[in-house]
């Protein structure tokens, strides 16, 4: 097993917001007391056609079983490769099937990463009034990153992933406001669930005002969540 490095350098960097539930929805709380809400839930309030087509293809109640049982099987995953990048031994043989095969295709890509500043790590902007957590900052085959880990059920098209897009480059906003430390790059890992697909797809920093620009005209159309 690979014995990652993680870096101690950034422990005193930046200050960790609180996370609060308020309305039903996810705010992070700053020192000053300003109340950020989470990039999901900012995303979310976008109109999704092809979600609401699939849904009615397959009905409601197929919709909330594929939907629920994707959930649980990222969310094991994640912590999976949360767990294996801070050198904790992950045992697979305790894990389903589904769950061991998809992490081990993920696991596949872990190895191009190192020098840590963490994993799960509570960020948020005064800039843009936004917070949230980033799966992992690290460096991606020696390139300083946002790394984002996501499962799917099949291989992703790139003009589905715009959300990852947004997420992954407003979490590199954050961190260089809260750091001074420049991001030269976003990664999205995606692991296939139903298919031996492993995606990587990765844009560089200069990307990065498209982007944010996307994620703010959603913040104008919903002034009410900021």
């Amino acid at each position: 097993m690979k014995k990652f490095i993680h870096r101690d350098d950034f422990d005193d960097s930046f200050e960790v917001p609180e996370i609060k539930i308020i309305d039903g929805k996810r705010f992070y709380v700053t020192a000053d007391g300003n109340a950020y809400p989470s990039i999901t839930s900012i995303l979310a309030l976008q109109d999704k056609p092809g979600l609401k087509k699939w849904r009615e293809d397959v009905g409601e109640k197929e919709a909330k079983r594929i939907s629920q049982e994707s959930m649980r099987i990222g969310t094991a995953v994640h912590q999976m490769c949360e767990f294996y990048l801070c050198n904790y031994i992950v045992k697979l043989d305790k894990e389903e099937k589904v769950i061991r095969d998809t992490f081990n295709r993920m696991r596949f890509l872990l190895g191009n990463i190192n020098n840590i500043v963490g994993t799960e790590i509570a960020l948020y902007s005064d800039m843009l009034r936004v917070a949230g957590t980033a799966d992992c900052i690290a460096e991606y085959n020696g390139v300083p990153s946002i790394i984002d880990f996501k499962t799917s059920r099949k291989p992703k098209k790139e003009a589905w992933i715009d959300d990852y897009y947004m997420q992954t480059f407003a979490y590199k906003l954050m961190f260089e406001e809260m750091t001074g430390v420049e991001i030269k790059q976003i990664v999205i890992l995606i692991a296939c669930v139903d298919q031996f697909d492993v995606q990587v797809f990765k844009k560089p920093a200069s990307d990065s005002d498209k982007w944010l620009e996307k994620l703010v005209n959603i913040m104008k159309e919903n002034p009410h969540i900021t």
